[in-house]
């Protein structure tokens, strides 16, 4: 009897677990069903993201003019920009090839007070011309400084004293530095993609300006015409 009993129990278990294996293989077999991909629903999506990427023309890198190459000649103040204009002149040289930068900027200006007469203007470059000076020039603008004689423009302070002390040693005695704001023109001038040749000129004129310099340098840009 217990045995006939086991066996029952035994028939049941199995029974149960035929039953579940049963529901769980169709269980399985509809999420298998449902997980599968239709064919024809299968779209390249890479091959599609890579044809897009490949028919987009990547846009074209803009073109960045060579830099022109120019030599500066400078700086000038005073009457020598006068003279610097009349030398480079002189070379020839085609006008779009000659730049010429004027900077104001501040400076120191030894000079003798205004003189209110032409007479005592004159009478005053003869006593400097007997000392031994012999660079001088007469302000001639209207305004307050007119008549007052320039003994020279300094960009720096140190500079304008140390001219001052050589012409008190000349026997200058009247002569004073005075700072001005935006006083001193500053000109220098460059020589767009000069030759050697011209190179060569330039140097031969600088030996009249010993204060002078020529160096490679950017060219200025140019302002567009209106």
């Amino acid at each position: 009897m217990r045995l006939l009993l086991i066996l029952l129990v035994l028939v049941n278990l199995g029974f149960f677990a035929y039953h579940r294996f049963l529901n769980e293989t169709v269980d399985a077999s509809a999420q298998i069903a449902a997980l599968q991909i239709t064919p024809e629903k299968i779209r390249p999506v890479a091959a599609t993201a890579t044809s897009a990427v490949a028919t987009t023309a990547p846009a074209a890198a803009p073109t960045v003019p060579s830099p022109t190459a120019c030599v500066e000649w400078g700086a000038f103040g005073g009457p020598d920009v006068a003279r610097a204009d009349g030398a480079l002149l002189a070379l020839a040289l085609p006008a779009e090839a000659v730049q010429r930068r004027v900077l104001d900027i501040d400076g120191y200006w030894v000079h003798m007070p205004v003189f209110k007469t032409k007479a005592e203007v004159d009478r005053k470059l003869g006593e400097l011309k007997a000392l031994g000076v012999t660079e001088f020039f007469v302000v001639q603008d209207a305004g307050p400084w007119r008549n007052a004689v320039s003994l020279g423009l300094f960009k720096s302070e140190d500079a304008a004293n140390a001219e001052l002390e050589r012409l008190r040693k000349l026997g200058v005695r009247s002569a004073v530095v005075t700072r001005r704001e935006k006083f001193l023109k500053q000109v220098s001038y460059f020589v767009r993609e000069p030759s050697a040749a011209t190179i060569a000129r330039i140097t031969e004129l600088q030996r009249d300006f010993p204060t002078t310099e020529i160096k490679a340098a950017s060219c200025p840009e140019v302002a567009p015409q209106k």
